[in-house]
């Protein structure tokens, strides 16, 4: 997937992007929105939750991103860096919609997994999503992302390490603490 998505149909490689975009071409960061802008809402959608705030995170993103292109060490490397970003940036949102909760500032709306599920997912899949959902709601951030990222987005640890900045242990911790979370989950009584 990747790789497909570097360089589409012979197009140009991010690499090439990245410098026209950091030279100031236009076209160039359009490219590099057309391209990713499909991940980032998705990862967005799934990471929250919600289409709203999913939308907010994902401009925010892409305007953080390329504000700091100048930073980014590898140019070919353009999607893991704007995934971290995404991840890191949903991590604190999920933060203060928490802390905004508990403090009587947010009501909390529960997540919408049908919108989040693709309609032609079959029905065991469907089922699991679901159930999935309901206890990330409840789960703490830094357990929720770590879920999210290894259930739903099938990554591997040592991938969620890198773009959640934390150790390999860490991870670990984090997504058996999730997975134990899940596995308490009464189905029947969402």
């Amino acid at each position: 997937m990747v790789a497909s998505a570097t360089r589409p149909e012979g197009g140009p490689t991010d690499a090439l992007l990245v410098a026209s975009a950091r030279a100031g071409q236009a076209w160039a960061t359009e490219a590099l929105f057309r391209r990713y802008a499909p991940m980032v809402c998705g990862l967005s959608l799934r990471l929250l939750g919600h289409g709203g705030d999913a939308d907010d995170l994902a401009q925010d993103c892409f305007a953080t991103a390329f504000l700091q292109l100048g930073r980014l060490e590898n140019p070919d490397a353009f999607a893991g860096w704007l995934r971290g970003i995404v991840v890191r940036t949903a991590y604190k949102r999920l933060r203060t919609r928490r802390l905004l909760s508990r403090l009587g500032l947010r009501t909390s709306k529960p997540i919408d997994a049908d919108e989040l599920v693709s309609k032609t997912a079959p029905p065991d899949v469907l089922a699991r999503l679901r159930e999935l959902y309901a206890v990330l709601e409840g789960l703490p951030a830094d357990q929720r992302v770590v879920l999210v990222l290894r259930k739903v987005e099938g990554l591997q640890l040592e991938e969620i390490a890198r773009v959640t900045q934390l150790s390999l242990a860490t991870v670990k911790r984090r997504l058996a603490e999730a997975e134990r979370s899940l596995a308490t989950h009464d189905p029947e009584e969402s």
